[in-house]
C-alpha cells in the first residue's frame, strides 16, 4: 500500500508538470497575440479561449494516458482498454455509474482522482484568467 503510494504521487507529479509545460507553452502562444490583436478584442478573446480550452484538453489527454499507463503496466486490468477507460473514469472522477470497477486496486484510483480534481481546477483557473484578460478588450473593440 505504501508503494502504491509513492508510485500514485509520482505519477501526479509528473501530471503537475505536463500541466504546468501547457501552461508555459500557452504564454508562449498567447503573448505574440496581444500585442498584433489589439483593437480586434472580439478575435483576441476567441483566439485566446479556443487556444487555452485546446492546450488544456491535450494536457489532459497525456495525464489520462500516464494513468492509464500505470494501470496496464501494473496489470490491474485484464486488457489495456480497460487500464485507459478506468484512468479515464477516475481522472474525470465521472465513477462507474452501474459498470463494474475493472481496475483492482483501492489507492491509485482515487490518486487518478484527486489528480484530476486539481488539473481541472488549475484548467479552470486559466480559463477564467483568459476571460478576465481578454473580455475588457471585447467589450471595449469596434469590431
Amino acid at each position: 500500500m505504501i508503494s502504491d503510494l509513492f508510485l500514485g504521487l509520482a505519477v501526479s507529479l509528473v501530471a503537475m508538470l505536463i500541466h504546468l509545460a501547457g501552461t508555459q507553452l500557452l504564454v508562449a502562444l498567447m503573448n505574440p497575440f496581444h500585442h498584433v490583436m489589439r483593437g480586434r478584442g472580439h478575435l483576441r478573446l476567441a483566439v485566446a479561449l479556443v487556444t487555452t480550452y485546446l492546450v488544456m484538453l491535450a494536457a489532459h489527454v497525456l495525464e489520462v494516458g500516464l494513468w492509464g499507463l500505470l494501470f496496464d503496466t501494473l496489470g490491474l486490468a485484464p486488457v489495456s482498454e480497460d487500464a485507459y477507460y478506468s484512468a479515464f473514469v477516475n481522472y474525470t472522477t465521472l465513477g462507474y455509474g452501474g459498470s463494474q470497477r475493472i481496475v483492482e486496486t483501492r489507492l491509485l484510483g482515487p490518486l487518478a482522482s484527486a489528480n484530476g480534481i486539481l488539473m481541472f481546477g488549475w484548467s479552470t483557473a486559466l480559463l477564467v484568467l483568459v476571460v478576465q484578460r481578454h473580455l475588457p478588450a471585447h467589450l471595449t473593440s469596434r469590431d
